[in-house]
């Protein structure tokens, strides 16, 4: 299976490049998509090694390229993953942003969707955010998480996505 994976800028962005691992080695083909605030907590060259594939980062692969990285990226998939999906990410999914790659590549996807979220309790818990939810869900995505657990502020609560996840 060909997978779109998107990492968006939340600490439990480390989890991914394990997740990206499983994930090929049960022999799926998996193309990594990153945020530019999900460089923040892991770097591409990481993911690339795992994933066997060039860490896409920018829309367009340069000013005079006539490839059109968001489109090419929505056709070649078969399935779409977002993990860690932050508060951030599901709302630009849900209201329909796509000011970057991954979420002009998610607005054009038509196949199933796989979102992990990842936040704090409280945003979690926000109205906001439960809206964005339900909004995604009505729109077929599906989730997995949050999980309780220890959180990146050093609270315990919701913590995002099981590590495991990828397994199943």
């Amino acid at each position: 299976m060909k997978i779109a994976f998107g990492i968006s800028g939340g600490i439990s962005a480390y989890k991914s490049a394990e997740a990206v691992r499983a994930l090929r080695l049960r022999g799926h083909d998996v193309q990594v998509v990153l945020t530019r605030a999900a460089k923040e907590f892991v770097a591409p060259l990481t993911l690339a090694v795992l994933s066997g594939r060039p860490v896409l980062e920018h829309m367009f692969e340069s000013p005079a390229s006539p490839l059109i990285r968001h489109v090419e990226l929505a056709s070649w998939a078969d399935a779409f993953v977002v993990a860690p999906a932050t508060a951030d990410a599901l709302a630009r999914f849900a209201r329909g942003f796509a000011d970057d790659l991954l979420a002009a590549a998610y607005l054009g996807f038509t196949g199933p969707v796989l979102l992990a979220p990842a936040m704090e309790s409280a945003m979690w818990d926000s109205a906001a955010v439960r809206e964005n939810v339900e909004i995604l869900r009505r729109r077929g995505a599906r989730f997995v998480g949050p999980a309780e657990g220890a959180l990146a502020s050093g609270r315990s609560g919701v913590e995002g996505r099981r590590t495991c996840w990828c397994a199943s």
